[in-house]
Order: C-alpha cells, then structure tokens, then sequence
C-alpha cells in the first residue's frame, strides 16, 4: 500500500443537472486525446460524489491518482459532480446537501485508514476554482480538522459549554454526553494516554476498564475526545484518549 498524506478535493466542472458518475468520468479520463479525451489509462479520481449523493468508487486507492500534478503519489482524489453554472464554463458552488453528507462521512473513513491525512481543496496547489466551495467552511461544519492529529495525544480540556459550540446548532445527541462523562472519569485515572476500546467493527467494543457501548465510542472518537488508529492488517478501531 503507498503512503497517503493528503486528501484533496476536486469539483467535476459539470453543469447543476448533470446526471453523471465514475463510470462517465472515467470514459471521458480513457477517451484518447484525438479524440477530446485526457488519454489516460484510469480515471483520475479514487471517488467521485453524485449529484444525489451517491459514492462511486473510481481509481484504485492502492494506485496513484492522477488530480492533482506532483502530489498524486500520495495523495487521494475526491471529485463531486457539479461546480459550473448551466453555462459549464462559470464556477458556481451548485454541491447539494447529500454530496457534503457523504463527503465528510467519506473523509472520516478515509481518516480511520489513513489517519496521518491533511484535507485540501485543489484549489490551494493550482490556479483553478475547483472545487469551488469553500473547503474550510465545509470542515468547521461537519467538525473535520484539516490538518491530522499531532499524535501527542494531549486532552483537549474542553468544558462542557465548548464542547456544545463544536457540536453546533440543535440539540447534542446523548451518547456524546455520556461519551464526555465517561472519558472524563477515564481521563481523571490515568495520567498518560490509554487504549480505551478496541473493535473489529463486528463483535462491538471492549475497553480496557471501562466497557462502554460502541454508540458511545464511536461518538467520542468523532466528537474530538477521542483518537482513533486502524491496526494494519486487522481492521481494529484503537480509541485512545490522553492524559
């Protein structure tokens, strides 16, 4: 497997009613240069987001992408379709809900394989529009970090109050409260990081002291308080919470 650090995102440059997926781009990536095509031997994205929402998967995520210039090596391609007016040549942040639901559910599996990723726009390496949208106000939204964890496991000492502004408007959902009580009783234990729960996604989850319900691990490790790694080869969420 090759070592994967960034994450970027791209628009497909496709009008609002465009009705199209992998299966289009790749015949379009495929499609010699005589003839319009790109000429390649794959298409460029590892993912491509439909208009509906809907994830089709593109390029092998073992195999290099081709994106973004000089950093496809290590990198993943994400393109949703749309980012053009009906025009398909004026820029317009088109993207509907359903394909930011999916995009930020895709980066947060991604970041469960690849943990070490930073998300960008492919914008920032090119002077170009795509992918349109504003990358950061996608992650503030969905509460995605950037950058990827330090690894110093350091816990963060939020307050409840604050933890309330990262989840946003409505109401928190319970099992991130009782995730925040539970790991702070774990975190007044000990005074250094700690394995807290260990799952292989389909016996549920066992913790080291304290059992807790995999809703509310998988809510801790979504919410910030908690980290998560993937043991290579097993598929195993590690939750560690630090000192």
């Amino acid at each position: 497997m090759r070592s994967i650090d960034k994450i970027i995102l791209h628009c497909s440059a496709n009008g609002p009613n465009s009705n199209i997926g992998a299966k289009e781009i790749r015949a379009y990536h495929m499609l010699p240069v005589s003839k319009g095509g790109r000429g390649w031997s794959d298409i460029g994205y590892h993912y491509v987001i439909r208009r509906d929402g809907t994830l089709d998967v593109g390029r092998d995520i073992t195999k290099a992408g081709a994106h973004c210039t000089g950093l496809n090596a290590h990198s993943i391609g994400i393109c949703l379709v749309g980012g053009v007016k009906s025009d398909g040549k004026t820029p317009e942040d088109n993207f509907l809900p359903a394909q930011f639901d999916m995009l930020a559910k895709l980066i947060r599996d991604l970041r469960l394989r690849f943990p070490n990723t930073s998300i960008h726009g492919h914008n920032e390496f090119a002077q170009k529009a795509c992918p349109v949208f504003n990358v950061a106000a996608f992650l503030a939204k969905y509460g995605i970090s950037k950058m990827p964890d330090a690894g110093e496991w350091k816990w963060p000492h939020f307050k409840p109050s604050e933890f309330t502004k990262l989840w946003g408007s409505g109401p928190m959902p319970q099992e991130w409260k009782d995730a925040l009580d539970a790991l702070e009783k774990l975190r007044a234990k000990y005074g250094k990081p700690i394995v807290i729960a260990k799952s292989d996604y389909s016996k549920g989850v066992f913790s080291c002291d304290l059992k807790i319900p995999y809703s509310m691990a998988d809510a801790a490790m979504q919410s910030g308080f908690a980290s998560v790694r993937e043991v290579p080869g097993v598929g195993m969420r590690v939750y560690i919470v630090g000192a």
